[in-house]
């Protein structure tokens, strides 16, 4: 199935660099990079990983033809695909779990 860019939902995941270890900050943005490579988004969103170094910003920012929306706005939208947001976060944070394994592997 195919949807176009201007309709999928948008997920900023802001890492934080301790994710990574105590060495965290060393590898952050080059880690942010590989995930951005690797981790493959579903055809109805987009994802973009960026390092979190200001904890003011939310960890997971999502949005659609640029306008941020809610966590109950995200959740409405995914509930369109029959997606449940919190199983959708889940999924994704095992997915950048295992990102990081395989970085550390490389």
């Amino acid at each position: 199935m195919q949807l176009a860019d201007d309709k999928k939902i948008r997920l900023m995941y802001r890492v934080e660099p301790g994710c990574l270890g105590p060495q965290g900050a060393d590898h952050i943005e080059d880690f942010c990079r590989y995930a951005n490579k690797h981790i493959k988004s579903p055809y109805y969103a987009q994802f973009l990983f960026l390092p979190r170094f200001d904890k003011q910003k939310d960890e997971r920012q999502y949005s659609v033809k640029n306008r941020n929306l809610s966590r109950v706005q995200a959740k409405v939208y995914l509930n369109h695909f029959d997606i449940d947001i919190d199983t959708f976060e889940e999924q994704l944070d095992e997915l950048l779990t295992k990102a990081i394994d395989l970085y550390f592997k490389r």
